[in-house]
């Protein structure tokens, strides 16, 4: 009997086992889609002889059973034949939607794949070059999952395309009765799921606020740079790739590409070499006109490049009292933002040399979130502690 003839389960089936020798991706090995992990016997649980800690056994593909294994590669197979899916829809919307009527895109486009996955706020830069961008980026997800040698996602495009895959999988399995994988596709397919933020109605904007993303710790781009890699270790296809637009936050960690952790500065002795500090002349106009409008009553500290080293031990002496490591932040928070702001931080350490890139002084802080960005003084307008912002956080963040 012909597939086309065979039930949805079996036919779905016989689709998934022509491919299931063709996932090869180094990040989606066969026990993860197990439905249930192996009993092994008790060396899961037991202790070595004299030993306190519990015995690490990694489970490997020798041990789920014939069975369990078969079903599990037919699993693994679904993401190969969901990405297959995704780009014959996303020929067929090519072929489908009449871009040159504006009135009628929206209509013809309901159904699409685009309009389906991608975050619906955006909808009116969804032209025929995104379209066709789309699909060249779910050939590449398509070719990466049967390549040995594939990395993880290069651009948000191709995180969303991911994602997809990874829920018409499930769908397919649902359907072919195999049941579900005791790992999530977003885990094995993502690093992470920073992407979502762009569905949220509430979160509109923050793809253009990129200081409030360094604070969060998130990377949420415009839909302009939605086919940007995302560092230069990434290579999205060269067809829909495109160079990023998006304003960088005044973040020095951002030098770092890889070679170093944030956490490793800290232990370097160039951060706190005795030598005189850098400049932090205000590195906008902006931050020079906040500076010189700044009321420096009441324990407000505000940056004095004219004076650096009294300003910046002031700032030290500052931070080092008792909950003064907590405050209001005053500074520009990214590139070309064409204004200041003030930030809740609730921590904050003034540092003297910055040790990759160019020598600056620099604040080590947690701004408006709980991540630490390594904020250049040039960029700092003033600071005031206060000990209420720790304490409001503490409560927001109690368990």
């Amino acid at each position: 009997m012909a597939d086309d003839e065979l039930p949805d389960a079996d036919a779905i089936r016989a689709a998934l086992a022509r491919v299931a020798n063709r996932v090869r991706h180094p990040d989606l090995p066969l026990v993860a889609f197990a439905a249930d992990l192996p009993d092994l016997p008790d060396l899961l649980s037991s202790l070595s002889d004299g030993e306190e800690e519990e015995e690490e056994v990694e489970i490997t593909e020798d041990d789920l059973s014939p069975e369990e294994r078969e079903e599990a590669a037919l699993r693994r197979a679904a993401l190969l034949v969901a990405a297959n899916q995704v780009i014959d829809q996303c020929i067929d919307d090519l072929q489908v939607i009449d871009f040159g009527d504006p009135d009628l895109i929206a209509d013809e486009a309901a159904d699409s794949f685009v309009y389906e996955w991608f975050p619906p706020r955006h909808r009116d830069a969804y032209d025929e070059t995104f379209f066709r961008k789309v699909l060249v980026s779910a050939v590449q997800v398509a070719g990466d999952l049967a390549d040995p040698d594939a990395g993880h996602a290069a651009c948000t495009a191709e995180e969303i395309i991911r994602h997809a895959v990874g829920m018409i999988a499930v769908e397919l399995c649902e359907v072919a009765d195999l049941g579900q994988a005791w790992a999530e596709p977003d885990e094995l397919l993502l690093e992470d799921v920073d992407f979502e933020y762009l569905y949220d109605e509430s979160m509109d904007g923050l793809e253009d606020d990129p200081g409030t993303q360094a604070g969060l710790g998130l990377h949420v781009p415009p839909v302009a740079d939605w086919f940007a890699p995302f560092n230069k270790t990434r290579f999205v296809h060269p067809y829909a790739e495109t160079s990023s637009t998006a304003s960088r936050a005044h973040d020095l960690h951002l030098r770092l590409d890889g070679e170093l952790h944030p956490s490793d500065l800290l232990e370097s002795a160039a951060v706190i070499d005795p030598s005189p500090v850098g400049s932090f002349a205000a590195g906008s106009e902006i931050v020079t006109l906040a500076r010189a409008a700044a009321d420096r009553a009441d324990g407000l500290w505000v940056a004095d490049d004219i004076s650096r080293e009294e300003s910046f031990a002031a700032l030290v002496a500052l931070a080092s009292a008792e909950d003064g490591n907590c405050g209001w932040l005053e500074w520009e928070p990214y590139e070309d933002a064409g204004t200041v702001r003030a930030d809740p931080v609730v921590m904050l350490t003034p540092q003297r040399h910055y040790p990759v890139g160019e020598d600056e002084p620099w604040i080590s802080a947690a701004v408006g979130g709980n991540h630490i960005l390594a904020v250049p003084l040039r960029f700092v307008v003033s600071y005031r502690p206060d000990a209420e912002v720790r304490r409001q956080w503490n409560e927001k963040f109690a368990f």
